[in-house]
C-alpha cells in the first residue's frame, strides 16, 4: 500500500481577514487523501508501474479559488528520497499530478475525511509539499523475486478497487468469483444494507481486476483474429458491467486507468 503526506505549505495572495500562517495550516489539514482521491490515484498508478519502488518529495504552487476549488497546479520540483533514487522518468507523474489538482474542490467544513478549509476569497499557494511513499514491508516481501499472485491494498480510493492482484489472475477463477459475489450481493439484497454495500464493492474489484486481465490478455500480439474478437467483445462486457456496479456504489463513471 502507497502513502500520500501533506507536509508543509506558503499561502499569499488575497487573504481577507486571515493570515497566511493559519491558512497554510487549515490548508494542511484538509489536504488529506480522502480530498485528494484523484491524486492518490496517480500515485497509485505510477507505484505500481514502477514495479513499487520510490518514494517522492513534490513541491507545487496552487491556484485557489474563493469556492475552495483548486484551479491550477504546477510541479516546480519532484525529486526521489531517501534510498529510492533512481533515474526513473517521471514526466508522466508530474504530468498526471498536475492534472489531478485542478478541479478538487476542498470541503469548507470537517467531514469524515478531515477537516475543512475556506480562504474567503481564494489564496496564490507556494512551496506545497506532498511526500508521496511507499510500502517498505511490500518491497521487503518483493526482494526475493516476483510472486505469481500479490493483494495489494486497501487503496485510499475504493473506486479505483479497494484491493487489486498483480498480475490479474486467470479469467476463469474470476468469472467464478464474480458469479458468486453476484449471488451473495443479491441475496443480501433488502435484508442487510450493510452487507450487500459489501459485497457489491467485492464484485466491483473483481470486475476491474478481470478487464485488467483481459486487457493484458490483448496484448499479445500474436493472438489469431478470432481470439482477438473474443477477448474485446468479454473486455466491453467486463466494462459495461463494471460501470453499472460502480453506479450502485456511488463509483462513476468508471474510469478503465490501464
Amino acid at each position: 500500500m502507497s502513502r500520500v503526506l501533506v507536509s508543509a505549505a506558503l499561502v499569499s495572495g488575497l487573504l481577507g481577514c486571515a493570515s497566511p500562517q493559519r491558512l497554510a495550516t487549515e490548508l494542511v489539514a484538509a489536504a488529506t487523501p480522502g480530498h485528494l482521491r484523484p491524486v492518490v490515484a496517480c500515485w497509485e498508478e505510477e507505484y505500481e508501474a514502477s514495479g513499487f519502488q520510490g518514494e517522492y518529495m513534490a513541491t507545487l504552487d496552487l491556484e485557489i479559488a474563493a469556492s475552495e476549488v483548486i484551479e491550477s497546479a504546477r510541479v516546480t520540483t519532484l525529486e526521489p528520497t531517501g534510498e529510492s533514487r533512481s533515474d526513473r522518468d517521471t514526466g508522466r507523474f508530474r504530468a498526471c499530478l498536475e492534472k489531478a489538482f485542478v478541479g478538487i474542490e476542498l470541503p469548507s467544513e470537517a467531514d469524515a475525511e478531515g477537516p475543512g478549509y475556506s480562504s474567503i476569497v481564494g489564496a496564490s499557494v507556494r512551496n506545497y509539499k506532498i511526500a508521496f511513499l511507499g510500502d517498505q514491508d511490500e518491497r521487503r516481501k518483493r526482494a526475493g523475486g516476483r510472486q505469481a499472485h500479490v493483494l495489494i491494498g486497501p487503496r485510499a480510493d475504493r473506486c479505483q478497487g479497494l484491493y487489486v492482484y498483480d498480475p490479474p489472475r486467470d479469467t476463469s477463477a474470476l468469472f467464478t468469483e464474480i458469479a458468486l459475489g453476484k449471488g451473495r450481493a443479491e441475496s443480501a439484497r433488502g435484508k442487510d444494507r450493510d452487507q450487500h454495500a459489501r459485497e457489491l464493492q467485492k464484485t466491483y474489484d473483481l470486475q476491474l481486476e478481470l478487464a485488467a486481465r483481459l486487457r493484458a490478455d490483448l496484448a499479445d500480439t500474436s493472438l489469431p483474429p478470432a481470439n482477438r474478437k473474443r477477448l474485446t467483445e468479454a473486455l466491453d462486457t467486463a466494462r459495461t458491467e463494471a460501470r453499472a456496479t460502480g453506479a450502485a456504489i456511488g463509483c462513476k463513471p468508471f474510469a478503465d486507468r490501464r
